[in-house]
């Protein structure tokens, strides 16, 4: 079998074992929900939007705090790792910030921006910066000293240099960190929305435990599963796009 069906029966496996455990009772509806009971619930909650709704509150707010963070992540890493003046200045900073949870930023950050949506997109600017950070900064570091001799003996500018050397040679590394940190956005975003938050999908999980809505549950749990997933893949296939070169990428 190739790779994919393999993959693809390897789930289907764990689904039908999964819905013969509760169809067979040796396990509870009410703590596992069958799978077949999970997409006809998530099909209810579709069709009255609810379900949309908090998909739609929980990824904008994902999606300002990761592009902020990709972009600042990318643009301090890289300066951190081509000159050694900010590299001095700022790695103290960032190796003291860094072990800090984002849930124990989360108050200060209601503290400051309030219960709105600008406290979530903070948290989640926060996680997801340094896995960014660190990826750029160790690419970019990473540039074996004798291709950037090489290329300046062959004239190539400082631009040149940063955009044919440097930024090739960094692309599959930042984009590594970049899958991490959306892994890390989904954590976050589902972690605030259960301390403060009117709509999403953490909201949503949260409701559906106080009230026994075990479905509901597991409707919200395997929709951030699904929504994880796909934007790893998204992000591997932009890799896969960029990089045509790297191993990784074609293995994709």
């Amino acid at each position: 079998m190739s790779s994919r069906v393999r993959r693809i029966t390897v789930v289907l496996i764990l689904l039908i074992v999964w819905e013969a455990a509760v169809r067979l009772g040796i396990t509870s509806s009410f703590v596992l929900a069958a799978p077949s009971a999970i997409v006809e619930r998530a099909i209810e909650l579709i069709r009255s939007g609810e379900l949309l709704v908090n998909i739609r509150a929980s990824m904008s707010r994902v999606l300002m705090g990761y592009s902020l963070a990709l972009v600042s992540g990318v643009l301090l890493g890289g300066l951190m790792g081509w000159f050694r003046l900010l590299d001095d200045v700022f790695d103290p900073l960032v190796e003291l910030v860094r072990p800090v949870s984002p849930l124990a930023i989360l108050p200060l950050a209601i503290l400051w921006l309030g219960i709105g949506q600008a406290s979530k997109v903070f948290v989640i600017w926060y996680g997801c910066l340094f896995p960014i950070l660190l990826n750029t900064y160790a690419a970019v570091r990473g540039v074996p000293r004798s291709t950037v001799e090489a290329a300046r003996t062959l004239g190539a500018q400082t631009d040149e240099l940063l955009r044919r050397v440097v930024l090739n040679h960094s692309v599959p590394l930042v984009l590594t960190g970049a899958r991490i940190s959306f892994a890390v956005a989904m954590i976050v975003i589902i972690a605030a929305e259960m301390v403060a938050a009117d709509a999403g999908l953490g909201y949503m999980i949260l409701t559906a435990q106080q009230t026994f809505r075990t479905p509901d549950l597991y409707v919200g749990i395997v929709t951030i599963a699904l929504i994880g997933f796909c934007g790893d893949r998204i992000i591997r296939l932009v890799r896969t796009w960029l990089c045509p070169w790297n191993v990784e990428s074609q293995q994709t």
